[in-house]
């Protein structure tokens, strides 16, 4: 096994790192179904992303079984050498990020697109007014975002992490609605059509609620985006659950008779990256705006 991981810390040189992160989800979790679900994609794209690495290194790392996956001897000592490897160099990166001194420099954060669009975004004049010298990168994804791999500095989600090493605060809840053009809330409740979430998403809360409340009647969309569900809305395809800072900005929507649950708001930080100065300044601005 010792010669294996050598020889795995030898070819860990030769592929796409993107890769490498795909194929640890699915050896982590057991199936690229769970994998695919940790990373916010669809199965497919992890199958396709672990079958590339396979190609690159000329090693066949998993075992495909009808319900999970299953390590090869190779694909082990791969995840120990990797896992080993990827700790150190992420370790690093967070030191030197933390070590930046002053109000300058550039941030990245994290977000679902809702909050970036319509919550975060038109409060940054206040923020790079105050701090000339920022630069901001505003990372719109519905996926987890990793800190530890230097994905984001901050990142603002509803699932609350549970890693070592983050500081974790809950900043707000994010309220939710089920609308629907005028047209569709002239109906009768039990001839009304739905737009919901793809299966990909199928586990989120949101989706679950519908499932729920829809009650065999049809879904005739579904999307993984929420501003082509607001659009679809708009045209009266059917009604859809939207986060209340959408759907009560839109004229051309009613809000139906319906109390879907709200979710928390979680913004995390990696406790190396927060010693930053210019990454504090972010986080107090967003912990501001989130409270307004």
């Amino acid at each position: 096994m010792r010669n294996l991981e050598s020889e795995a810390c030898r070819i860990a040189t030769m592929f796409d790192w993107q890769d490498m992160r795909y194929f640890l989800a699915a050896a982590k979790a057991g199936s690229l179904t769970k994998a695919a679900i940790e990373l916010g994609v669809d199965h497919a794209t992890v199958g396709r992303r672990v079958a590339r690495l396979e190609a690159a290194i000329g090693v066949k790392l998993l075992h495909r079984l009808p319900r999970s996956t299953q390590l090869t001897e190779q694909g082990g000592a791969l995840v120990n050498a990797a896992a080993a490897m990827e700790e150190s160099a992420e370790a690093t990166v967070r030191h030197l990020r933390g070590q930046v001194n002053g109000l300058s420099g550039q941030v990245t954060v994290s977000a679902l697109p809702a909050l970036a669009a319509f919550i975060i975004a038109p409060d940054l004049p206040v923020l790079l007014g105050a701090h000339p010298g920022l630069r901001l990168i505003l990372s719109a994804t519905s996926t987890v975002t990793s800190l530890e791999r230097g994905e984001a500095d901050i990142a603002i989600g509803f699932v609350r992490p549970a890693m070592a090493g983050r500081i974790v605060r809950r900043v707000g809840h994010l309220r939710f609605g089920l609308y629907g053009a005028p047209v569709l809330a002239a109906r009768a409740s039990e001839d009304w059509q739905f737009i919901g979430f793809e299966e990909s998403l199928g586990g989120i809360v949101q989706q679950q609620w519908l499932d729920g409340f829809v009650t065999g009647r049809p879904f005739v969309l579904r999307t993984n985006d929420v501003t082509t569900q607001v659009q679809a809305a708009r045209a009266g395809l059917g009604a859809a659950l939207l986060p209340s800072i959408l759907g009560d900005a839109e004229k051309e929507l009613i809000r139906l008779d319906a109390a879907p649950p709200s979710r928390p708001l979680w913004m995390s930080v990696h406790a190396d990256v927060r010693r930053s100065p210019v990454v504090r300044a972010v986080m107090d601005h967003l912990v501001r705006t989130f409270a307004e």
